[in-house]
């Protein structure tokens, strides 16, 4: 049903409950309980947010409230269900119901007090778009809705139950720890938060970290794609979202991060979901990005290929496994690659020997007009001795109008898929030449 809100709710800057309270008609039948689950009755109810519409009259008997926007008449029902026809005569008739607060929904309630002009402007977030971390429901205001960000918080807090603390985002993430400011809008001040994601349990200060549910979908595709024994340097790992399910799935952990808070939560979210019959072998650190790539990952990448071609254990250990390199900071991570160019450009034969196939997962933001080609031109300037065919760009998602988050896949010594590639040119270059013969031998 299509409820008309009171036009003197438009403008409110103080909830009051009451103001909500209306009286409407609604049509309604009683009929034996029996057939209360029919297909059909379903489509007509009347169907209000936090609102029974059947209500109990005897032992066997409800009377059924309809959606008065479809029944006008007692024959629109019999039109929609003539197996109740005899009850639909008996008792069709109309009665008044209250209305209130309690049930209209969020959009409902904002649409109500928030001026036309800005439900309108689609770029303003006028309360529908807000991100849940744990009991804490993170709004981004633009200024024109700012004025009602107490009572757009005010309506979060009533209507979701499990939410304790609205907050609105008051500054772009500028600060080298990747946190920002917020106000609490309504609520507990309590920022400390848990929450679950790719069957993982998270707890962190989340005024003091950088934590975005928004990305889980990306968190769960780079953890599907890891395997037990993997060796993953993670260098801006923030409170765990990829090296938590990665050390649960069995991968050897490297995880980095600037931030004290974030090392701060990495190492007990790290330590909290550990198998209980047996413990990952993980190693963090609170480093700057620079320093954790020139000191840890790539020397340990070094150690770890010389061994596998040197010990004969390490290898059947080893050999089935990857290194994986995430660089989760996309405003800055593509300009890091330059360490990585640095140190493919020597011992370029010691290399070319190694086992372990290595891939760099980095995240960017672009605003250009062809979105591959900007990343492609940047990534070209700091990386200019990878080819083309070792890079795969993937769309993440959208940030903000005209601007989007990738992810750039860089495929370095992986000789299984330089195999592959071989193969496939083979084949291909066979079913030329086969059917250079088919043609020959028709003609």
């Amino acid at each position: 049903m299509q409820l008309t809100l009171p036009l003197s709710l438009k403008g409110m800057i103080e909830l009051d409950h009451n103001q909500f309270t209306q009286i409407i008609t609604v049509p309604y039948i009683n009929i034996p309980v029996e057939y209360i689950q029919l297909k059909q009755l379903k489509d007509i109810l009347l169907i209000l947010h936090s609102f029974k519409n059947v209500r109990d009259l005897e032992p066997r008997l409800k009377q059924i409230l309809l959606d008065p926007d479809i029944i006008k008449t007692k024959n629109d029902i019999i039109k929609c269900i003539p197996l109740i026809e005899e009850y639909i005569e008996q008792s069709f008739d109309f009665i008044q119901i209250t209305i209130t607060y309690e049930n209209y929904t969020i959009e409902q309630i904002i649409k109500a007090i928030l001026p036309d002009d800005l439900i309108k402007d689609k770029s303003v977030n006028t309360g529908s778009g807000y991100s849940l971390i744990g009991h804490i429901a993170h709004f981004n205001l633009r200024d024109e809705a700012l004025p009602y960000k107490h009572i757009i918080a005010q309506v979060i807090l009533d209507k979701l139950p499990n939410v304790k603390t609205v907050v609105n985002k008051l500054h772009e993430i500028d600060s080298i720890y990747r946190n920002f400011e917020f106000e609490i809008l309504a609520g507990n001040p309590n920022t400390i938060v848990r929450c679950r994601e790719c069957k993982a349990i998270f707890q962190f200060d989340f005024a003091k970290v950088y934590w975005n549910p928004r990305l889980s979908t990306e968190h769960e595709r780079i953890v599907e794609v890891l395997r037990p024994n993997d060796i993953v340097f993670d260098i801006f790992a923030g409170v765990g979202p990829f090296v938590v399910p990665a050390s649960m799935l069995g991968c050897i952990v490297y995880a980095n991060d600037i931030n004290p808070e974030c090392f701060k939560w990495m190492n007990i979210n790290l330590k909290k979901n550990q198998p209980k019959k047996s413990s990952r072998e993980y190693y963090i650190f609170n480093l700057d990005g620079r320093e954790f790539l020139r000191t840890i990952t790539l020397p340990y990448i070094e150690n770890y290929q010389k061994q596998i071609i040197e010990d004969k254990e390490k290898f059947q250990y080893l050999s089935n496994s990857k290194i994986v390199i995430l660089m989760n900071l996309p405003g800055l991570a593509l300009t890091f690659l330059d360490v990585i160019s640095e140190w493919l450009s020597i011992n370029i034969e010691e290399k070319e020997q190694w086992i372990l196939p290595i891939h760099i997962y980095c995240y960017t933001f672009s605003r250009g007009e062809d979105r591959i080609e900007d990343i492609r031109t940047r990534l070209k300037l700091i990386l200019p001795n990878i080819n083309n065919d070792q890079i795969l760009y993937r769309f993440v998602r959208q940030v903000a109008p005209h601007k989007d988050m990738f992810c750039v896949h860089i495929n370095l010594f992986n000789k299984k898929k330089k195999d592959e590639l071989l193969t496939m040119k083979t084949i291909d270059n066979k079913d030329t030449i086969v059917k250079q013969f088919q043609q020959n031998f028709s003609e």
